[in-house]
């Protein structure tokens, strides 16, 4: 195993409540209506951005000033699609259960890398919902989590994985992972999956369409969110996106809608089927979620890659709100930031995004799919004091997005030592 060294997390400096943060003379990359706000100060307190101002700010004695002449400022980054624990482990024993510290590891590296907000895509909800609260809190240096409970068939939990996240309780049935039958009290059991803490419901393996449309509807009157990998095996994607979830996972997986034994090879000549679910996803406010990174990144699937991209473009073409989201978070012992980056850099460089909408996707985009965009995913106030401050301007080129000053989250600032 590769040796290294625990990056050291000290806020920069630390916030008193009571007193505000003054971050003056930094440009402002405003993500909604794709401009840069020049020469800005913002005005964070209590962990919000209570004003911004146009021109010079009088600070009050108590107040830290730190002069961002020439930075550039960008909303927090949210990864739309991570898998905490399968991230951290190390070993072979603990590849479903990893240690504490290596969470704490892990979740330390993604912040320090820009990440404020990830969405957790199937997890052991014991774990991940005590960390989620220690980010709330600021107990702990992470972004903020949110979480599903991960509802299938039944024949899906003889998987390791149900195994592993259940440890000590019976897999599939558990109200994170849930088996789903016909017998089935919908009620029930999308009310005790709402009693662990968890957002919505991620719907995975061999459920029908008829299933995922009664799940998506009992879902909303509780008022959960509802995501979907793009196919189900009983399900076609066209089916799934008009059901009622709020986003659908994977590129390839829209290659069924055409065949059940899609042909990877390449985008399909003849892509009217694509297109119509596309202008479903419209229609029905349905966030794609491409996943590109592991695609280009896992040997088993790099046959996917190509096409990947080039639904993932075409979505683009179409007006899809794309989420920026990787499968995975970082290999936090490996590489300095976290796999976010390179996704957007996939946008930008291989789909024809601009760099403006590659950054939307990580930032308004996953704050709306998480229906969070009156608090996060851009840069305004009252919003949350979620920050990246950069060095160069990721609009002329979206890898400055790597060009890390340093992070805020709810107005503490984080800064690699």
């Amino acid at each position: 195993m590769k040796k290294y060294i625990i990056i050291i997390i000290a806020s920069f400096p630390f916030i008193s409540l009571g007193q505000s943060t003054i971050l003056k003379n930094v440009n402002i990359v405003d993500v909604i209506n794709g401009r840069i706000i020049p020469n800005s100060t913002l005005e964070v307190k209590d962990g919000i951005i209570l004003k911004i101002y146009n021109n010079s700010y009088a600070a009050g004695k108590e107040d830290t000033v730190i002069d961002l002449t020439d930075k550039f400022v960008i909303p927090g980054l949210i990864d739309s699609h991570t898998h905490i624990e399968h991230s951290a482990y190390w070993t072979d024993e603990s590849k479903y259960n990893p240690p504490r510290e290596n969470l704490i590891e892990l979740l330390n590296h993604a912040l320090l890398g820009g990440l404020t907000t990830i969405r957790e895509m199937a997890c052991d909800v014991r774990v991940i919902g005590e960390l989620s609260r220690a980010s709330n809190m600021n107990f702990i240096a992470s972004p903020n989590i949110y979480y599903p409970s991960l509802f299938a068939s039944p024949a899906f939990f003889e998987d390791p994985r149900a195994a592993g996240g259940t440890l000590g309780e019976t897999p599939g049935q558990v109200s994170w992972f849930r088996a789903i039958n016909e017998e089935t009290d919908l009620p029930n059991v999308i009310a005790q999956a709402k009693g662990n803490g968890s957002m919505a419901l991620k719907l995975y393996a061999l459920l029908t369409s008829e299933q995922i449309k009664s799940i998506a509807d009992e879902a909303r009157l509780q008022n959960l969110k509802v995501w979907a990998h793009a196919y189900t095996q009983f399900a076609k994607p066209s089916e799934i996106v008009q059901s009622g979830v709020n986003s659908v996972s994977h590129a390839p997986l829209l290659l069924y809608e055409l065949s059940d034994k899609p042909d990877y090879s390449k985008y399909p000549e003849k892509d009217e089927l694509l297109q119509d679910i596309f202008k479903k996803m419209i229609l029905n406010n349905v966030s794609f979620d491409p996943t590109i990174f592991v695609y280009e990144n896992v040997l088993r699937i790099k046959n996917q890659s190509s096409v990947a991209k080039q639904i993932t473009q075409k979505a683009y073409e179409a007006g899809v709100r794309i989420i920026a989201g990787t499968d995975s978070i970082s290999a936090y012992r490996q590489e300095k930031l976290p796999f976010i980056h390179r996704e957007i850099e996939y946008y930008a460089d291989d789909c024809n995004f601009s760099n403006i909408d590659a950054l939307k996707s990580a930032t308004i985009n996953a704050a709306i799919n998480l229906g969070l965009e009156k608090e996060i995913g851009s840069i305004e106030e009252k919003k949350k004091a979620n920050l990246v401050v950069l060095n160069e301007n990721p609009l002329k080129d979206i890898s400055k997005t790597r060009k890390i000053h340093f992070v805020m989250k709810d107005g503490i600032i984080y800064k690699a030592e």
